[in-house]
């Protein structure tokens, strides 16, 4: 579905269309941080994904500690992988909110609006309240989120998704290396383009 489909659905069904696309995107992203964490081990086979840790957090981690280990790249490289770790930990945390928080369209109950800073009442018929269900550190109780904000959510996933898989052919093949350490940038249609560094 493209962006002036979503925007011809009623806002309830453009959330519900969004959150699938972020969902969906984000098993694309699993799915590439494992076949870096097999590229690690100097593996490219499909069995090899099944032997990265199951936790997100954990198999982020262990990627973190094999390309610490991993010797056959130099410190500029290593530096464009770690980053592209970063980026896909950004968005998978962002991406947690938007599946594990509450998005409501109004205040209900016993939440006190006139304890609602003014910043976060939604703008628009699509934009919703995002309440905490889980105490984090240093993250708000609520926060007024849009339409365009989700979508850029599944962006940036798909953009930290393309990183890993770039992250991963240059460990495999040594190619890719343009992406890697390029800026890059996902789309909705779930592609990427990048400008590569001078240097390529």
């Amino acid at each position: 579905m493209d962006r002036d489909q979503l925007k011809a659905l009623p806002a309830s069904d453009r959330w519900i269309f969004v959150r699938g696309r972020i969902v969906s995107d984000s098993v694309d992203m699993d799915a590439a941080l494992r076949g870096l964490h097999a590229a690690l081990r100097g593996r490219d086979d499909r069995k090899a994904l099944l032997d990265a840790p199951a936790n997100w957090t954990e198999a982020v981690k262990k990627c973190r500690q094999l390309l610490d280990r991993y010797e056959p790249i130099d410190a500029d490289m290593r530096g464009a992988i770690h980053s592209a770790i970063d980026a896909a930990a950004e968005a998978w945390s962002e991406r947690n909110r938007y599946m594990h928080d509450l998005l409501d369209a109004r205040i209900q109950g016993e939440d006190d609006p006139s304890r609602i800073a003014e910043n976060v009442k939604p703008r628009a018929d699509d934009d919703r309240y995002r309440f905490r269900l889980a105490r984090q550190k240093d993250a708000p109780e609520v926060k007024s989120v849009s339409l365009d904000d989700a979508i850029r959510e599944v962006e940036s996933i798909v953009a930290a998704m393309w990183r890993l898989r770039a992250a991963r052919n240059f460990l495999a093949y040594g190619s890719w290396q343009s992406m890697l350490r390029g800026h890059v940038e996902g789309d909705w249609e779930g592609n990427a383009s990048w400008v590569g560094s001078d240097d390529d």
